[in-house]
């Protein structure tokens, strides 16, 4: 039910908004209107009140059937007897600009509706992302530059940074030239070349354009840590895999660059260490799973036991380190299946060359899609290597949609922190600027998403999907809060405005062709063109209803 509900308010404000972009122009120019209708059929009765008022020429109504609404002018039907009286208000009798901008009136108003809920949206949050670096990629350009996690980042191709979204900014722009990036650390400025390298889309869709990466990241490395293997003094402690760390040596930290720093200055002295696990709890007939805090106290060995590619200080090995790269699971007739990995192996390294994160990982299997790929595992703290060859990995969404990438058949734990936080400055600009930037980029993932359908890149039976799939993005949406809801709002609302100009017959794109047309030859398309030509957009109209709402009930009854 509140799946259904949230389609009703969504559908209602997008329907609203559409036409009413062609009720405003058609006022505007003093055009009959007879019906403002928001759904389809005979307006919605409950007893003996009818959703339905006529306080003047116009009719408006709420109908029975959600799915689309309409303004009927007077004049809009070509076989349509006009009297003599009323011809000047027709719409059928209006230069060609004004029935154009009418039609068009519609599609505007859906795209225009996505740049207040942008507006909105970014007005009331008062805080953004400090341009302090949380994490910088191993191997990545930042990385090899210098850069370090929690450098406070000033400037970035001599313009000033005031949040983190600055940072990406300039990297964007510098259009994957060399920009120079000025941080603070530890009381000293300092700057570095960075030249960014193409940014990894891994489902290759690059809906928006090329983009460029440096390897920076706002968000910090998290605080789950793996063991190293069975005899290894994390072991020992009974420290498991997949703990999250909460203080070293008395000190709470708040990612792995903290617990590292501190074991760095701990030497081979005895390490208190306190972690939060998940724990399962019979409660009767029903196993709860409730976190649990554990002390204990870790005995660092030697440097020198320490396995080869494991984590240490310069004096100690404690057997403890990021959870980074630590396989979660393990899909079944997959390349990871099929060479024996199981959950807990963790990948030390591609052709010979380490790693350390899931980044690195994702961007060589890119980058050799048809080659055999050498991978060093580490498996109960023993190394082997394993051969494969990238395949194509279908994995559903939450909407039921698919995606495609290149990979080995694991999923993994992502182990990441949210950076810190300031107010947001000059938030009235702020807001009022990305409310149409983020419309323009609603506006060229849509286009570019129909261009990857018809180039065959997207099947239409996984991208298509009627009003079951937009009930149920609808609802999930609006579980996860009211942010995510206006957002998918705004996307949805200049994806209607964008399908409505497409030129089939009965869509707006429809009848703009038939005015630019008219406008090209000198006199109107005759009245049997038009007709057949709507019965031929009903048609086309239906089959796309009827195709999307089979490839409802195969996403989510097959």
């Amino acid at each position: 039910m509140a799946s259904l509900f949230w389609f009703i308010v969504l559908i209602g404000i997008l329907i609203f908004a559409h036409e009413g972009g062609h009720f405003t122009f058609a006022k505007l120019f003093k055009v009959k209107v007879l019906t403002f209708s928001l759904g389809f059929g005979t307006p919605i009765r409950l007893g003996k009140f009818k959703l339905s008022f006529k306080p003047g020429e116009t009719e408006y109504r709420i109908a029975w059937f959600p799915i689309g609404g309409f303004v009927r002018m007077l004049g809009d039907d070509p076989s349509e007897e006009i009297p003599v009286a009323d011809q000047p208000r027709a719409f059928s009798t209006q230069k060609a600009w004004k029935r154009f901008l009418i039609i068009f009136g519609g599609p505007l108003f859906s795209v225009l509706l996505a740049v207040p809920i942008y507006f909105v949206f970014h007005l009331v949050q008062d805080t953004a992302p400090a341009p302090i670096v949380g994490r910088v990629v191993p191997g990545s350009p930042a990385a090899l530059a210098g850069i370090h996690p929690n450098d406070r980042v000033f400037s970035i191709a001599g313009f000033e940074v005031e949040t983190f979204e600055d940072i990406d900014s300039g990297i964007q722009s510098s259009a994957g030239q060399a920009v120079k990036i000025t941080v603070e650390r530890a009381g000293k400025k300092l700057s570095f070349d960075v030249k960014p390298v193409p940014e990894l889309d891994e489902t290759g869709l690059e809906l928006l354009g090329q983009r460029w990466d440096a390897g920076l990241k706002y968000k910090r490395q998290g605080n789950i840590i793996g063991v190293v293997k069975p005899d290894s003094p994390a072991v020992r402690s009974q420290l498991q895999c997949w703990d999250r760390i909460l203080e070293v040596g008395g000190i709470p930290v708040e990612g792995w660059w903290d617990a590292q720093y501190i074991m760095e200055g701990n030497g081979k002295h005895l390490l208190p260490v306190t972690v939060v696990r998940a724990a399962h709890v019979e409660a009767g007939a029903v196993t709860v799973k409730t976190p649990a805090l554990m002390e204990t106290f870790v005995r660092p060995d030697d440097v020198s036991k320490a396995p080869e590619g494991t984590l240490h200080t310069k004096l100690a090995y404690f057997g403890i380190e990021p959870i980074d790269l630590y396989i979660g699971e393990v899909s079944e007739g997959l390349p990871a299946d099929r060479n024996g990995l199981v959950a807990g192996d963790k990948i030390i390294s591609v052709g010979g060359q380490p790693i350390f994160s899931w980044e690195q990982f994702s961007l060589a299997v890119a980058e050799q899609p048809d080659d055999m790929i050498r991978v060093q595992i580490r498996h109960a703290g023993s190394l082997r290597n394993i051969e494969f060859k990238p395949e194509v990995i279908t994995q559903t969404n939450e909407f039921k949609q698919k995606i495609r990438k290149l990979g080995l058949g694991v999923s993994y734990m992502p182990n990441t922190l949210f950076g810190q936080r300031i107010a947001r400055p000059d938030r009235f600009l702020y807001a009022s600027k990305m409310a149409f930037v983020d419309t323009g980029n609603a506006i060229s993932m849509n286009i570019i998403g129909f261009v990857r359908i018809f180039q065959g890149r997207v099947k239409p039976s996984e991208a298509i999907g009627g009003p079951l799939m937009i009930a149920d993005i609808a609802g999930k949406s609006a579980e996860k809060g009211w942010q995510y809801f206006v957002q998918m709002m705004a996307f949805l609302t200049t994806l209607l405005g964008i399908l409505n100009l497409l030129p089939i017959p009965i869509l707006d794109g429809g009848h703009i062709a038939f005015i630019l047309i008219e406008v090209l030859i000198r006199r109107p398309v005759s009245i049997k063109t038009r007709v057949v030509s709507t019965y031929i957009g009903l048609i086309l109209l239906a089959g796309l209803m009827i195709f999307a709402l089979g490839n409802d009930i195969h996403r989510y009854w097959s």
